[in-house]
């Protein structure tokens, strides 16, 4: 029943299309009919009145026919869609014109000899013509106003439900690109990483080599997806930074605090890797010695507290470019995937560095697939 409703309201199907137009137009001469039969209430009403009461509705309404889809199916694609207001407000004034003018022809023309034919008494007989123009314009208005709102209707609606579809695409393109932004800067970073471990510690450079292996599969396999759950996601981060911790020795003074409730919660896929990558690639490795960094990520009532604290070295960073394009990008996909659910505060001074993010997780924003 309700995809029924939805195709007759909104389907251009012509089936579809001519019971929706047919079912309108007729409940307007039903009301019209009976709206024209009051005129005779105050005379001898008998059954032939009711019933030129409805030939008169069915004969006038063409009238509202033609001037209903002429705003419509001309008016409003022409020169409404495309911005053309005054145009558009001088066709409709015209259309109504001559739509009203066609009143009173129909009434002398029409009406009228029906009526002497057939003897049945009509108390607006001497109708000027002024008065039947005025009728007309109010006939015309109402019926012509009331198609012309539910078309317009319908179009806003899937004019909103088209920007809302291109929204979603956007959404996922969007997304996309993001990853594909991400995924090579990572790697660059980690390649760089076992690069510089294997000039100093060949034994532990197969290990780390196997690691990296591990992170690659889940960025393949597993970052595509819209979620992942929370524990992987953590595994991923304590991967990465067994990873680096191997390559920086006795040199990294590292402490990584992890707790509560970790199950049953699922995160957007490496969001928050870029914090603790750009903290070793742009804190502890321009550090000549006593690098250190603190994270700590708890959850709490399906809040993810992350932050992370890392030191700084007193020269800046050869490529400053480079260091903000992982923190852009996850700023940009938290904006989109989380709106109005995450919190995200970044500071610094001369001597360290701080992320500080609180995630509603249960809040992510999906795009549609």
């Amino acid at each position: 029943m309700e995809t029924f409703i939805t195709n007759f309201t909104l389907s251009d199907q012509p089936r579809y299309r001519i019971l929706r137009h047919f079912i309108f137009w007729l409940v307007c001469w039903l009301f019209m009919g009976f709206i024209y039969s009051f005129y005779y209430f105050e005379i001898a009403f008998s059954s032939i009145d009711y019933f030129f009461s409805y030939l008169e509705s069915l004969i006038y309404l063409p009238q509202h026919i033609f001037l209903s889809y002429s705003i419509m199916y001309f008016i409003i694609p022409r020169y409404v869609s495309s911005g053309r207001y005054w145009l558009a407000l001088c066709g409709v004034i015209l259309l109504i014109l001559i739509t009203a003018l066609s009143s009173p022809v129909i009434n002398n023309t029409i009406i009228l000899p029906l009526r002497q034919t057939f003897q049945v008494p009509y108390k607006n007989a001497g109708l000027s013509i002024f008065h039947s123009f005025i009728g007309g314009l109010r006939g015309s208005l109402t019926i012509a106003g009331f198609a012309t709102a539910i078309k317009l209707v319908k179009y806003w609606y899937l004019k909103k439900t088209d920007n809302e579809k291109l929204e979603k695409e956007n959404l996922k393109a969007e997304l996309q690109i993001l990853k594909g932004q991400l995924h090579p800067h990572f790697l660059f970073n980690t390649l760089n990483s076992i690069y510089a471990m294997s000039l100093t510690n060949t034994e532990q450079t197969p290990g780390a080599i196997l690691r990296l292996s591990q992170l690659l599969r889940y960025i393949l396999t597993e970052g595509g997806d819209h979620t992942v759950a929370l524990i992987k996601e953590i595994q991923i981060l304590n991967d990465y930074i067994t990873l680096e911790r191997t390559r920086f020795g006795s040199r990294l003074e590292m402490t990584v605090n992890i707790g509560g409730n970790l199950d049953n919660h699922i995160i957007a896929p490496l969001l928050l890797l870029p914090f603790v990558e750009n903290s070793f690639k742009y804190g502890a490795n321009e550090m000549l010695e006593h690098a250190w960094i603190s994270i700590d990520l708890q959850v709490e009532n399906d809040i993810l507290k992350f932050k992370l604290i890392n030191g700084k070295a007193d020269t800046p960073a050869e490529n400053p470019n480079s260091f903000h394009i992982g923190l852009q990008n996850v700023k940009k996909r938290l904006a989109l995937l989380y709106p109005n659910a995450h919190e995200l505060r970044i500071m610094e001074d001369e001597d360290t560095f701080v992320v500080s993010l609180n995630l509603g997780l249960l809040k992510i924003k999906l795009p549609e697939s």
